[in-house]
């Protein structure tokens, strides 16, 4: 994951990136050309709606303080699917072991989150007793 920072400044600036000098370092250093498009292109994100139509039962949960959230998934235009912002939540920060110091965002997002995957399960479940 090509990356760049000015320490001096923050570790989330972008200064010192200069993407045809990494590029040529990697072909220097590994004989390989960096492919800064492939997660895009590999997994989709481009197209939200579109990229994971065929796809269930993901909560796409960020939380606004991560850096990387600017690369996920903002936008409910999924239909079997949710996505979730969490205020004053960092990386993965729901995904955790619960803590006293968590903010009361994150902790109603875990139970938004159970809430709906619980809601899926039983879906499933109905679905297997209709079956049957």
């Amino acid at each position: 994951m090509p990356m760049g920072d000015d320490p001096a400044q923050s570790c989330f600036t972008w200064v010192n990136w200069d993407q045809e000098a990494f590029t040529l370092n990697c072909q220097e250093t590994f004989g390989m050309t960096p492919k800064y498009d492939w997660a895009l292109d590999y997994f989709g994100g481009r197209n939200p709606g579109l990229d994971f139509a065929g796809s269930s039962n993901i909560i796409f949960s960020n939380g606004n303080l991560d850096p990387w959230h600017a690369g996920g998934v903002l936008d409910n235009v999924m239909v079997n699917n949710e996505v979730m912002v969490i205020e004053n939540s960092a990386h993965h920060l729901d995904l955790r072991e619960p803590n006293v110091a968590d903010p009361i965002t994150v902790t109603e997002a875990r139970t938004k989150e159970a809430k709906i995957i619980t809601g899926w399960i039983e879906d499933y479940q109905n679905q297997v007793l209709v079956l049957s």
